[in-house]
C-alpha cells in the first residue's frame, strides 16, 4: 500500500502535467495568432520558437495558404491592425530581431503585400505597413482573405476603378509605375469602348495616356476643368512631376495638344502654359459614353424667334448702317460663309456684338428684331439668377450656361443669339487685388466669359449702358461695338410719327424739338396717351395733352423740392 503518488505510470491521463497540452490543435486562425504572438516575444523568430509554436503555425498556414514565415509576420502585424501605420522597426522592436534579419524578411513581407494582406505606404518617403479591414473582416470569420476584384465593363467602371487607384497613389500605398501598369491592365478590360480604342489610335506613349485619363478623372469626378502642375504632381512618386513632362507642357509639345485632347486655359486673353483643361471634343466626344453633356433644351428655355413681333426700329444714320451689317452676317447663309472664311484664316469664328448706350434707344429690342429677321431663336441669360450667395456656385453656374449654350448650338441647324441683356454688373472694370468674397465672385465671373468668348463658335450679343466703365478686356473681345445714341430731332420726329400716325409731320416736329425724349421714353408717352384716348372716346391729335405727357414722363426732369425749413 506504501505506493507514491509521484510514480508517474500510475497517474492517470487526466492527472499527467503534459506539455502537450500547450500544442493542442486551435480552433481558429485567430486563436493560432494569439499563442504565435505571445511566443514570439524577444525570441529573434529563432528555430526554437517555430518548434513551439509549430502546431499554431501550420494550422494558421494551411488556412491561409501562406507560408510559416509569412503566416508568423501576419500574426505579428495584426495584433498592431489599429495602427494604419505600421513599421518594420515596431516588429524588430517586439521580437527582438536585428534590423538586417528583418531586411533579409522583406520578401516574405512583400508577399504579403502581393497577395492583399498588407498595404504598403511610402508616403513621407518612409515605410510603413496597415491591415485592411476587409482582411480583418475574413479573419474573424475564419477565413483566408481573397482579393476580389470587380470586372470593369464601360467606361463609368473604368473612371471608378481609376479613382480607387489614384486614391491609393494619394495615401501612398501605389508607385507610379504601378498607376502605369495597373491603368494599362484597366483600359484593357474595356479596349472594345469608344474611348480605348480611340486613344488606341493615336498611339500616345503610356505616360501621355495616364496623364490625359487623369486629366479626364479630376473633370469626371471633380468637375475639373482647371488643371495646374501642382494638381498633376499627385500622379508621381514623391509628388514630383518630371520636369521633361513640365517641359513639353509649357512649350506646347506634348501629343495630348496635337490630338485636340487639351489646352491651356486662358485668362485675359493670355494662355496659361501652367494650367490646362480637356477641350470640348475630349469632354464632349471622346467622353461622350459617360453621357456628361449639360441636357441644354432642359435646362434652358429659348425663345423663340417667331415670337417676336415685327416692329420698325428708327435709327440714327451711323446706327441704322451698322445693325444692318449685323443683321445682313447674321443671316443663316452669309453667317455660315464668313464663318468659313474665318475658320480657313484660322481666326475666331465666333460672333461677339455689344449694343451700348443710353437706356430707352432700342439696344434690346434691335436683338430681337435681328433674331426675327434672321430666325435665331434667343438664349436670354438673368445674371442676377446666375449668381449665388454660395462660394464657387455663381462661377459653375456660368460654366454651366456657356456649356448648356455650346450643345443648343450642336443640336440646332440655326445658332441662337446669347443674348447678356442689361450686362453693366458683369462687363465693369474688373477688381484688382480683390480681398472681400463678393469681389472675389465678380472678378471670376468676368474671367469664365472672357475665357468662354475667346472659344465661342456662335453668337453672343450684350447689351449695356455703361459708356465708360466697359472693361478693356472685354472691349477687345467684341467684334462689332454699336454705340446706341440718343435720336436726333429727325429721328424722334420719324419716331413720334411711326408711333402716333394721326401726327402731322409739323405737330411730330414739334414735339421732337421741344422734348429730347428715347424711343422708350416717346413709347412711353405714346402708350399713356393712348390709354387716355381710350378712356375719354377720343379720336383726334390732342397736341397740349402730349406735351403735358412729355413733361411728366422724365421724374429726374422736374423741379427740384426745397427740403427742410
Amino acid at each position: 500500500m506504501k505506493r507514491h503518488f509521484d510514480n508517474k505510470e500510475t497517474l492517470s491521463d487526466e492527472m499527467q502535467p503534459k506539455e502537450t497540452v500547450a500544442k493542442a490543435r486551435p480552433q481558429s486562425i485567430l486563436e493560432a495568432f494569439e499563442y504565435i504572438i505571445e511566443s514570439a516575444e524577444n525570441t529573434k523568430l529563432s528555430e526554437e520558437f517555430f518548434e513551439k509554436a509549430s502546431v499554431y503555425i501550420k494550422y494558421a498556414s494551411r488556412k491561409l495558404k501562406l507560408s510559416p514565415m509569412q503566416t508568423v509576420l501576419l500574426a505579428l502585424f495584426v495584433d498592431r491592425s489599429e495602427d494604419n501605420s505600421i513599421r518594420i522597426s515596431e516588429i524588430a522592436s517586439y521580437t527582438g530581431c536585428r534590423t538586417t534579419k528583418m531586411l533579409r524578411l522583406a520578401s516574405e513581407i512583400d508577399a504579403l503585400a502581393e497577395k492583399h494582406y498588407l498595404r504598403v505606404s511610402r508616403s513621407e518617403r518612409r515605410l510603413s505597413y496597415r491591415i485592411p479591414s476587409c482582411v480583418l473582416d475574413a479573419l474573424k470569420k475564419n477565413q483566408p482573405y481573397i482579393h476580389h476584384v470587380e470586372p470593369i465593363v464601360d467606361l463609368q467602371t473604368f473612371f471608378d476603378r481609376f479613382n480607387d487607384l489614384i486614391k491609393s497613389m494619394e495615401d501612398g500605398e501605389m508607385t507610379h509605375a504601378a498607376l502605369l501598369t495597373q491603368t494599362k491592365e484597366c483600359l484593357a478590360e474595356i479596349k472594345a469602348t469608344y474611348f480605348a480604342r480611340t486613344l488606341k489610335s493615336f498611339e500616345l506613349y503610356d505616360e501621355d495616356v495616364l496623364l490625359f485619363i487623369f486629366m479626364a478623372h479630376l473633370f469626371v469626378e471633380n468637375n475639373d476643368n482647371r488643371i495646374c502642375f501642382s494638381d498633376l504632381e499627385g500622379l508621381y512618386d514623391n509628388n514630383k512631376m518630371p520636369n521633361g513632362h513640365k517641359v513639353e507642357l509649357r512649350a506646347h509639345k506634348s501629343d495630348l495638344f496635337e490630338y485636340n485632347l487639351i489646352e491651356n486655359v486662358n485668362e485675359d486673353g493670355m494662355a496659361r502654359t501652367d494650367c490646362f483643361r480637356l477641350t470640348e471634343y475630349a469632354k464632349t466626344d471622346l467622353l461622350s459614353e459617360l453621357n456628361l453633356n449639360v441636357k441644354s433644351k432642359s435646362n434652358f428655355n429659348l425663345i423663340k424667334s417667331e415670337s417676336f413681333p415685327e416692329k420698325k426700329l428708327i435709327y440714327n444714320i451711323p446706327e441704322k448702317h451698322q445693325v444692318e451689317e449685323l443683321s445682313s452676317i447674321l443671316s443663316a447663309d452669309r453667317f455660315n460663309e464668313v464663318q468659313s472664311r474665318l475658320r480657313n484664316a484660322g481666326m475666331r469664328t465666333g460672333f461677339c456684338s455689344l449694343f451700348y448706350g443710353s437706356p430707352g434707344t432700342g439696344k434690346t429690342e434691335t436683338v430681337y428684331q435681328i433674331a426675327r429677321a434672321t430666325g435665331r431663336d434667343i438664349l436670354r441669360v438673368d445674371v442676377d439668377k446666375i449668381k449665388s450667395c454660395w462660394v464657387g456656385e455663381s462661377e459653375q453656374n456660368m460654366k454651366q450656361l456657356f456649356d448648356g449654350y455650346r450643345n443648343i448650338c450642336k443640336e440646332s441647324s440655326l445658332a441662337p443669339i446669347l443674348l447678356f441683356n442689361e450686362a453693366d454688373a458683369i462687363l465693369g472694370v474688373r477688381m484688382e487685388g480683390a480681398t472681400r468674397a463678393v469681389d472675389k465672385m465678380e472678378n471670376s465671373i468676368q474671367n469664365i466669359i472672357l475665357q468662354e468668348m475667346e472659344a465661342l463658335e456662335g453668337i453672343m450679343i450684350a447689351t449695356t449702358n455703361l459708356t465708360t466703365n466697359l472693361d478693356k478686356a472685354f472691349e477687345r473681345r467684341f467684334l462689332y461695338k454699336i454705340r446706341f445714341n440718343r435720336p436726333t430731332i429727325e429721328a424722334r420726329a420719324q419716331i413720334w410719327q411711326s408711333m402716333l400716325p394721326l401726327l402731322t409731320t409739323d405737330d411730330a416736329r414739334t414735339l421732337a424739338s421741344q422734348f429730347d425724349l428715347s424711343g422708350g421714353e416717346i413709347e412711353n408717352v405714346t402708350r399713356k396717351y393712348t390709354v387716355g384716348s381710350i378712356l375719354s372716346g377720343r379720336d383726334t391729335v390732342d397736341l397740349p395733352s402730349i406735351i403735358d405727357l412729355c413733361r411728366n414722363e422724365r421724374i429726374s426732369g422736374s423741379a427740384p423740392k426745397k427740403i427742410g425749413f
